[in-house]
């Protein structure tokens, strides 16, 4: 299908919170190119997030505290990440698919065929603040008491498509290496 996003493309799998509504048109191009701005950083500080600390040359002593260092932060990004969460109302999470060029979702409720919409999609559990992203509803399916709705991006920059492409490869390699350590241990006890 010409409109498939995820035609020979790695795909991001999963149930996240996303909501969606139908816009008249997109937001000007100055508005744009700030929501883009903000796309991309959020994406680079999620990725910031993910990145494990990684050893230096430094002394070993060093890289202890540095590692202790990191753990106390992480722990208080997740504290203030659940607080956030529960002061803030996050939309429902849908099992929801994506890459860099679009998205599709699971939901009782989906959007009219052909029609502009404004999405917010929290990709990053310990940082509850979501991507703005638009596109166009190119198409819907009925799967039973729930539709699918497929939907291409629309006006991403480049950063952005980067960002979610780089997000997309992260989270594919993860689950390769999770794969990978879970055949090992099967060989390992037979």
């Amino acid at each position: 299908m010409a409109n498939d996003p995820f035609e020979d493309a790695l795909v991001y799998e999963d149930e996240l919170p996303l909501s969606w509504e139908v816009v008249d048109a997109l937001p000007p191009v100055q508005r744009l190119s700030t929501i883009n701005a903000a796309n991309e950083a959020l994406l680079r500080a999620g990725e910031g997030l993910e990145e494990p600390l990684r050893g230096s040359e430094e002394s070993h002593e060093l890289a202890q505290e540095f590692q202790r260092l990191d753990a106390k932060l992480n722990l208080v990004l997740e504290l203030l990440a659940d607080w956030l969460s529960r002061q803030g109302d996050l939309p429902p999470a849908l099992p929801l698919r994506f890459n860099g060029h679009g998205i599709s979702w699971k939901s009782p409720e989906t959007p009219p065929p052909d029609t502009t919409l404004r999405l917010t999609l929290y990709v990053c559990p310990s940082f509850p603040k979501p991507l703005v992203l638009y596109g166009r509803a190119v198409q819907q399916q009925d799967g039973g008491p729930e539709g699918v709705t497929l939907v291409r991006f629309l006006a991403l920059s480049a950063g952005v498509v980067d960002g979610l492409e780089r997000l997309v490869f992260r989270r594919h390699r993860r689950e390769v290496a999770q794969l990978r350590g879970q055949l090992r241990v099967g060989v390992d006890h037979d």
